[in-house]
């Protein structure tokens, strides 16, 4: 019995492995013939494979490398495979070995791929991360080499490809250049042994090549990413700190710019900590002194790699870590201290990083040494308050006039619930200046006078347009603020819940309050403030108590609660500070480009009141030859096709303009009430000056008797 189950158990594991691995290839075959705009694109993913050992997962990914070495652009994603240390590092080294030998003469014209490739949330510790890292310093130092070209029968390539004898591999898929292969070679199935089946992919690969020649050229790798993201590896979390790990973060910094080391380099939530930016930051100066050192000019263009670095959810790294990179930004420098030594780094991402007002401080610190020291910055997420925003706001100004372009690109800064009106104003100027062409501040503690802030930024910028050559392209994103004065809704509460009982108290008053001043009225007392002998009288001058209007609509509608609401309005104040310049075109001076700015304002609680002042805005901009297109979403009430017409579209342009003249007339209708309550308010002054100065009226009082 036991013997005849035998046979049976193998197949079945070998047909569980055939249908794992067969999917992959019809999928990588599907991507082929679909993409054909980018038939250079393949794809190979592995990822949440828990049913197969990490070595049938690394020999599959390694021979669909080998046999789509061809590729222009190749993604490998094995994240959520467990992959642990051994696997990890038996893959990065068989990539480098698929792309390191030749089997064409050294005259060959050799090929570039791109490779990504993704790691996430695997068993990858401390020591793996080291082993990975240390293969390509080793293979970029291998580079400064003259590249040593082996003949085409070498199939070195092929040896690479590790087989068992109890796993099926897949190791070629059909690909574009309609070569016949084999798609699945078992050992088990075929009752081979593993010198069999290297035999018969050798024969393979020769058949291959006989067909098509230029399979046997060598590309020359160039990796752009790679995501060891969710893996435990920076020494802060359960895995203990290791020396070799910052050894090996030091030595791949400080290399030359080579396409080995990556391009990107992502470690989120990774544990890392202050350490770990100290060993970047030494890895950055090391590379920096010694390229000023082999340079012939005092200043020095260092473009090191990785060039993106996202290091975001690590909390441990903190303002400590935050200072240490800071330091390096700030230090490869030019001895003037003019800037302009290069970008160190084109983007760095430190959100959820823990960073404070100090954190902040440093980098404002290093932009204004080093303004061309990073080209985006991420800081959401973290405890910034005023203090560290205005300290940015500052150095971005200061620099902008030793840059001839943007000192940053982008600067993010959500989700900084410090980051008020104070900050925000601080970061406008920046913009202002021309120092930032897009700035994030969403879900941050931003109201109206933040908000007005940023409309004089824009109107600073429309006017020196093309004089200062500045982007044809502003972001400004403030999403999440809630400077509108739309109330969401909320839960009921129980029956006598202390906001329902404050509620119903202040309204009460409230009705006490009119109910008094209406019987005052009726029985002749007009508070001592106006002595109207008719009702006409009344109505044409008003009084000081703000009735200006004798509808009683009209009187709702200009209710000095209802005014003050509209005052708190961010939206109607951004729009306001516009809408002041409506004759900002004369200031142009170059009418062939067009200004483009993007505002983002999804989720700040606006009603259809500041709807229509953004309209307003939009129209008002036109005629400065400046487009600008607005982001409502997400706000109660606000339907789709507003959205859309203040987004631009072309087919709501009708909605726009009647939104935009709809705001008009009611701000001539607010600006008429208020000059009528300024006549009612001074008329009613004269009538009390005349009674107080007449010459009868204290006469017969004995002030004695007091």
């Amino acid at each position: 019995m036991n013997e005849t189950m035998a046979p049976l158990t193998q197949i079945s594991s070998a047909i569980i492995i055939f249908f794992y691995l067969l999917p992959a290839s019809t999928l990588a075959s599907q991507q082929t013939l679909t993409s054909s705009s980018s038939s250079q694109h393949y794809n190979i993913h592995k990822s949440h494979v828990f049913h197969v050992e990490p070595s049938a997962v690394v020999n599959s990914v390694l021979a669909n490398i080998h046999h789509q070495r061809r590729r222009s652009l190749i993604d490998v994603d094995v994240s959520s495979s467990k992959l642990d240390d051994d696997a990890v590092v038996s893959l990065v080294d068989g990539i480098l070995n698929t792309f390191t030998f030749t089997c064409t003469p050294a005259e060959t014209e050799t090929e570039t791929v791109v490779l990504n490739l993704t790691l996430q949330m695997n068993r990858i510790t401390p020591v793996g991360v080291s082993k990975v890292f240390d293969l390509l310093v080793e293979q970029n130092d291998k580079l400064e080499e003259k590249n040593i070209n082996i003949t085409a029968d070498d199939t070195q390539g092929i040896d690479n490809v590790h087989l068992s004898q109890n796993e099926a591999t897949l190791l070629f898929v059909e690909d574009d250049r309609n070569v016949t292969t084999p798609t699945i070679i078992s050992s088990r199935e075929t009752n081979t042994t593993k010198d069999d089946v290297e035999t018969d992919l050798i024969d393979a690969a020769s058949h291959i090549e006989e067909t098509d020649p230029s399979v046997g050229v060598k590309p020359t790798l160039h990796i752009e990413k790679l995501d060891l993201s969710y893996n435990d590896i920076g020494g802060e979390g359960i895995n203990p700190p290791s020396s070799q790990l910052l050894n090996s973060v030091r030595r791949l910094f400080e290399n030359e710019h080579y396409s080995v080391i990556p391009n990107i380099l992502l470690l989120e939530n990774c544990g890392i900590g202050a350490a770990f930016c100290r060993s970047i930051g030494r890895g950055i100066l090391n590379a920096y002194e010694r390229n000023r050192t082999q340079s012939d000019n005092s200043v020095c263009l260092y473009r090191p790699r990785p060039s993106v670095l996202r290091i975001g959810g690590n909390p441990a790294i903190g303002d400590a870590g935050v200072v240490a990179l800071a330091a390096a930004f700030r230090m490869a420098t030019s001895d003037d201290n003019t800037g302009g030594d290069g970008t160190i780094i084109e983007e760095l991402d430190l959100s959820s990083c823990n960073v404070g007002d100090v954190g902040a401080e440093a980098i404002a610190l290093a932009l204004a040494c080093n303004p061309s020291s990073m080209k985006r910055l991420d800081l959401s997420n973290n405890k910034i308050t005023d203090v560290g925003a205005i300290a940015l706001g500052r150095s971005l100004i200061e620099s902008r006039g030793r840059t001839s372009g943007f000192v940053l690109e982008q600067i993010v800064l959500d989700n900084n619930a410090g980051i008020s009106d104070d900050g925000a104003a601080a970061l406008a100027k920046a913009v202002s200046s021309g120092a930032v062409r897009s700035i994030h501040l969403r879900s941050c503690s931003i109201r109206a006078e933040g908000c007005a802030e940023f409309g004089k930024a824009l109107i600073e910028i429309v006017k020196q347009f093309k004089t200062r050559q500045l982007s044809t392209q502003i972001g400004i994103d403030i999403s999440g603020n809630p400077f509108g004065i739309s109330k969401p809704k909320k839960k009921k509460g129980a029956a006598y819940s202390a906001s329902l009982l404050r509620d119903k108290a202040s309204s009460n008053i409230k009705f006490i309050g009119k109910s008094l001043q209406s019987r005052l009225k009726g029985a002749g007392f007009g508070m001592g403030l106006t002595t109207a002998e008719s009702d006409d009288d009344e109505e044409e001058m008003g009084n000081v108590m703000g009735e200006i209007l004798s509808d009683d609509e009209d009187v709702e509608e200009f209710d000095s609660d209802m005014l003050k609401e509209i005052a708190r309005c961010g939206a109607r104040s951004f729009s306001g500070e516009i809408l002041k310049h409506s004759g900002v075109g004369a200031f142009r001076t170059n009418e062939d480009a067009r200004l483009h700015i993007s505002i983002g304002m999804r989720q700040c609680f606006l009603d259809n009141g500041a709807i229509d002042a953004l309209a307003a805005a939009i129209v008002c901009l036109r005629k400065a030859d400046t487009t600008m297109s607005i982001d409502v979403a997400i706000n109660a009430g606000i339907g789709d096709a507003t959205i859309a017409a203040l987004k631009g579209d072309e087919n709501e342009e009708i909605l726009l303009s009647t939104s935009a003249e709809r705001h008009t007339k009611e701000m001539k209708r607010i600006l008429e009430a208020k000059e009528r309550r300024e006549a009612a308010a001074e008329v009613a002054a004269a009538r009390v000056r005349d009674t107080f100065h007449d010459d009868d009226m204290f006469e017969n009082v004995d002030y004695d008797e007091y």
